[in-house]
């Protein structure tokens, strides 16, 4: 059995998918789209359901990438019933999007989320009476405390084993309407291209001159295998579904509409006309199903926006929220961090007096202790800051907030000329740049999403802030040490500013979008809602430390021992860093800083490891491997250091997603030689500009 699951954005349906699902899922991206593909495997009942979380839309027009891609899989793939999340506390918009799929798919279940919170909203709803009303069965639940979602299931499963479709209410249009809807039918019904959709939602489409209709489809690519299913979710293309135009289908009713706009019925008199049609609508039945209570006190949600939203208040509250993060992350972390350390080197000592004792070969030792522990070992005590960062970042995106920090961003967004949403990926970029690039996917205009997306790398991630603040602790310590880290996210803030106003120039942005946003009701995320995004993104990034970060370790181990018997700088990683060393002795780096620097690029987290190994420092706490540096480097090239670090390409994940989001290998590459260029010449800058004046 097939299940779509449907809704406007947030209305619960990830806390709903990932409770039905576990474990069971695959996340990608459509074929040919941006937009983020869900899909997973359900077993009830001796049935193997596969539930599909459709992109959040508020409705099904051919606008944005979010109702293209969920209308055509309806379309297309004809789902056995849809499950409709829809928000008890805004259900006058959400019904809608309702009425919308309920001409496409006439096998619906509705799942009546966020009960608890329309309650204390004064929202009393009968879902009896709305289930007469639309003829669908309404269920209700509440997603975040796991009420009801086991019934909204079973009711969807009961529904698509029907043998007959039910028979739902039919939005009554005015008679003027409904006479040329009608007549488009009539034109529409002889058609055998046309008897594979709904015949009446055809002739509304056809009436709003909808781009997509007239073209047929066919499919490309089979569903994938098992197999196919346990790739890196992160790279992952996760499209089971590929379709190629075949034919463009010459339909029938241009004199007829012809005739309409003579009339005065254009395009958008049609459109607005449906939709007035559908609200007026929803108006009359409301009254049926849904009682307002006049509440004296204000609801938690407008207490708090009170002072959240306010242009004096909110970003005072803002920087405290985003300071409460990064303490988290990096100060209440460090105990756990070096606890992890320390597993590390007694594991290390253990297996090498395990090797030492059945007499193994001396390289073979030499891997494993200054190969792979010394450079995953030192990666894997950074584990603790990104489960925090992101255990916090689940949190305040599922409870609401986020939406709002999006909305105060606006203000400083808009005067680098970009759109609101940007700053949700500007903040995502400091969990990961990756799903800070994917993050631009919420962008409606194409070149807000480029421009965002090229800025996103100046934006340090928590494995590059990691690498820095065990550097900043080994040369600057005490309080020196966070106003350095302080200077750095200024000057990395700075840049993005400054960028962002010469992206515009050359991706040629004029137009300046309007900034719309949902702000959803605040709530309390229970713990599954925070901890199983955060096990997925920690997941992923422990499956990238034992593939991208042991095999760089141990090519870093190989080309800084071989040829054996020979000094560090003789080694093949010395003869590369000779090549590489004319590039970096303009900002006072050593061989050995360029080498790690190169390997950085396969992921950031290999910068540390590859010191690690090239300083010769043991499998221990990370902070041994910067204080080596201390006595190779001064402080004045320890911050030119931790600027090009901070500012050039952030790793080949980043790069590959960046050409997967924006199609273009064109700006791909762009994006990667103005990281390199503009983090050369900023450390250029600081470095010389601290020599004159009396730095060392």
């Amino acid at each position: 059995m097939k299940i779509a699951l449907v809704g406007n954005p947030n209305v619960g349906k990830s806390t709903v998918f990932n409770a039905l699902t576990g474990s069971n899922q695959q996340v990608g991206n459509w074929a040919g789209k941006t937009v983020e593909r869900k899909a997973g495997t359900i077993h009830r009942d001796n049935l193997e359901i596969e539930l599909v979380d459709l992109p959040g839309t508020y409705s099904l027009t051919a606008y944005t990438q979010e109702e293209i891609v969920t209308r055509q899989y309806i379309l297309r793939e004809k789902p056995d019933v849809v499950m409709a999340m829809v928000d008890a506390s805004n259900i006058e918009r959400n019904l809608y999007l309702v009425l919308q799929i309920l001409e496409l798919a006439p096998r619906v279940v509705i799942g009546l989320n966020m009960m608890d919170l329309a309650k204390s909203s004064g929202i009393i709803l009968n879902a009896a009476e709305l289930t007469k009303a639309l003829n669908v069965s309404v269920v209700e639940i509440v997603a975040a405390k796991g009420v009801g979602i086991d019934k909204f299931l079973a009711e969807a499963v009961r529904v698509g084993l029907l043998k007959k479709d039910p028979l739902v209410r039919q939005v009554p249009y005015p008679s003027e309407l409904e006479e040329k809807i009608q007549a488009m039918e009539n034109l529409l019904r002889d058609i055998s291209w046309a008897s594979q959709y709904p015949l009446r939602w055809l002739a509304l489409k056809r009436l709003e001159r909808d781009p997509e209709i007239g073209q047929e489809w066919q499919s490309v690519s089979a569903p994938e295998s098992s197999k196919d299913k346990k790739r890196e979710t992160c790279c992952d293309s996760g499209d089971a579904l590929n379709y190629k135009l075949k034919n463009i289908i010459e339909l029938p009713g241009n004199d007829l509409l012809q005739s309409y706009e003579e009339e005065g019925w254009t395009k958008d008199h049609f459109e607005m006309a449906f939709a007035d049609a559908k609200y007026n609508y929803i108006s009359q039945i409301l009254p049926r199903f849904l009682i307002q209570e006049d509440l004296r006190k204000p609801s938690l949600t407008d207490s708090l926006d009170r002072w959240i939203l306010s242009p004096i208040w909110g970003y005072p509250v803002m920087i405290l929220v985003l300071a409460l993060v990064f303490w988290a992350s990096f100060i209440a972390s460090a105990p756990l961090g070096e606890a992890v350390s320390q597993g590390m080197a007694w594991a290390a000592d253990f297996l090498v007096s395990l090797l030492q004792w059945i007499q193994a070969p001396a390289f073979l030792i030499s891997l494993v202790r200054d190969g792979i522990f010394a450079g995953v070992g030192a990666v894997l005590a950074f584990v603790p800051q990104i489960a925090i960062f992101f255990a916090f970042f689940s949190f305040l995106q599922d409870s609401g907030y986020l939406a709002r920090a999006a909305f105060l961003g606006d203000r400083l967004m808009q005067l680098m000329g970009l759109h609101g949403k940007s700053f949700f990926s500007l903040v995502s970029s400091f969990g990961c740049n990756v799903p800070g690039i994917m993050a631009t996917r919420t962008l409606e205009d194409p070149k807000d999403r480029l421009i965002t997306m090229l800025l996103n790398p100046l934006i340090p991630c928590v494995p590059r802030l990691g690498v820095m603040s065990a550097v900043v602790a080994a040369f600057f310590p005490g309080t020196r040490g966070a106003m350095i880290m302080l200077s750095l996210l200024l000057i990395s803030m700075l840049l993005v500013m400054i960028s962002a106003l010469f992206m515009r120039k050359v991706v040629d942005q004029k137009e300046r979008s309007a900034f719309v946003m949902e702000l959803p009701l605040y709530h309390l995320p229970t713990l599954r809602n925070v901890l199983w995004p955060t096990w997925h993104k920690t997941y992923t990034f422990l499956k990238r430390a034992w593939t991208f970060i042991l095999a760089a370790s141990i090519v870093v181990w190989l080309l800084s021992s071989f040829p054996q018997g020979v000094p560090m700088n003789s080694t093949w990683a010395g003869k590369m860093g000779e090549w590489l060393e004319f590039i970096g002795k303009p900002l006072g780096f050593d061989w050995k800083i360029m080498v790690a620097i190169i390997f950085g690029f396969t992921a950031k987290e290999t910068t540390l490891s590859t010191l690690g190994i090239l300083y010769g420092v043991a499998a221990d706490a990370s902070q041994s491997i910067a204080q080596a540096m201390t006595g190779a480097m001064s402080p004045l090239r320890a911050y030119t250091f931790l600027v090009v670090y901070m500012l050039y390409i952030p790793c080949l994940a980043s790069v590959v997603t960046t050409y997967k989001e924006s199609g273009s290998l064109r700006w791909t590459a762009f994006g990667i030689a103005y990281n390199l260029i503009l983090s050369f010449i900023i450390g250029w800058i600081i470095f010389h500009g601290g020599q004159a004046m009396g730095f060392q």
